[in-house]
């Protein structure tokens, strides 16, 4: 009787052993997951605070509009096809998607494109268009970068 009360306490240490390895582990590996995506939260928001955009130029001829977008952060803006666009007329803000369709915008050029070319460096000019369906009068644009940042303009000022 001595034997099995000393294997049941064995094997009972071995279990809380066990029970403490898998607890450790678990708390470590959470541990690393919450500190990666501190980091990650962290370098997004030190990008957005090096963004800066400006709108320089807006012109409307028929449907078409033409905004000039000025860069002018610290931080290129790699994915353009991301880029916001947002009309305002009398009844409410309408989303302009990129590529096609009746309401869509697009990427005329980019001006000077030297540095990286088809990539938004700073100090560089979007000059983008957006085009519009008939009976479209817009007072305001928008254009809002990837991660947040944004610029606003009355048309024609």
């Amino acid at each position: 009787m001595s034997a099995g009360s000393i294997v049941a306490a064995g094997v009972g240490i071995l279990l809380l052993v066990i029970t403490a390895y898998v607890l450790i582990g678990v708390t470590l590996t959470t541990t690393e997951v919450m500190v990666e995506a501190q980091s990650n939260l962290v370098a997004h928001q030190e990008a957005r605070m090096r963004t800066a955009i400006a709108i320089q130029n807006t012109t409307m001829n028929n449907l078409t509009l033409y905004v000039d977008v000025k860069n002018t952060g610290n931080e290129p803006i790699v994915d353009i096809r991301s880029i916001d666009v947002y009309l305002h007329d009398e009844a409410a803000p309408v989303y302009i998607p990129f590529g096609t369709g009746p309401y869509h915008w697009s990427k005329l050029t980019i001006e000077p494109d030297t540095v990286h070319p088809g990539q938004w460096d700073p100090g560089e000019t979007l000059n983008l268009t957006v085009t519009l369906e008939g009976g479209a009068n817009p007072t305001c644009v928008q254009v809002v970068t990837p991660n947040g940042v944004s610029a606003s303009a009355y048309i024609g000022d």
